[in-house]
């Protein structure tokens, strides 16, 4: 065995299509894999370059749109464009938005019940979320979110309203490439 300190330790996560909309009401959405979630509460890293994290200072609140594993093509479609400066023109000329990374990833704008930022019509776990607090690093911010509401499609929603995990799979980002979560191993012992 090794020992080292990388540069960066960057281990799976989840990839999250956080939706934000600046002052004037304007829509993003941008690929971001650093969260977690425990309870009603979630906790997201958002990098200070980033178009999200300007959205996020101003209008604070989001929605975490949940990627199935089909669909990292998609979300690798508007990676590249997370930074500050919209989709060039050139890539987005056939979209109805010279910046619209919706059009650009085939994502269809939903209404949000209970939060200004629209959610991802195609993925089938959205979380609607305010931020209750920022804390502010040197390159980037650690958000945390109160879930306010979850919508899912009705084929992942188990009795108790909780999300049935042999019917979802996400998509997972780890150490810069797209995973599925593979088969089914067994069950935790507090739900045995």
């Amino acid at each position: 065995m090794q020992s080292f300190l990388p540069n960066m330790f960057y281990y799976g996560f989840p990839v999250v299509l956080l939706s934000t909309i600046d002052e004037k009401g304007k829509a993003d959405v941008t690929p971001i894999s650093c969260t977690f979630t425990l309870g009603t509460n979630a906790v997201i890293a958002l990098v200070k370059l980033n178009q999200a994290y300007e959205n996020v200072m101003a209008v604070p609140e989001v929605v975490l749109n949940l990627p199935n594993a089909s669909m990292w093509e998609q979300v690798e479609k508007i990676a590249p464009y997370t930074a500050k400066d919209p989709v060039p023109a050139q890539k987005a000329a056939k979209y109805t938005h010279t910046d619209d990374k919706f059009a650009l990833g085939g994502f269809t704008p939903l209404a949000s019940d209970k939060v200004r930022p629209p959610r991802v019509a195609e993925c089938p776990i959205q979380a609607e979320a305010k931020v209750v607090n920022v804390n502010d690093r040197n390159g980037y911010v650690l958000v945390e979110l109160e879930i306010v509401q979850v919508h899912a499609q009705d084929h992942l929603v188990m009795e108790g309203n909780k999300i049935n995990p042999l019917q979802w799979e996400p998509l997972i980002y780890n150490f810069k490439h797209y995973y599925g979560i593979g088969e089914h191993k067994g069950l935790n012992f507090t739900i045995k």
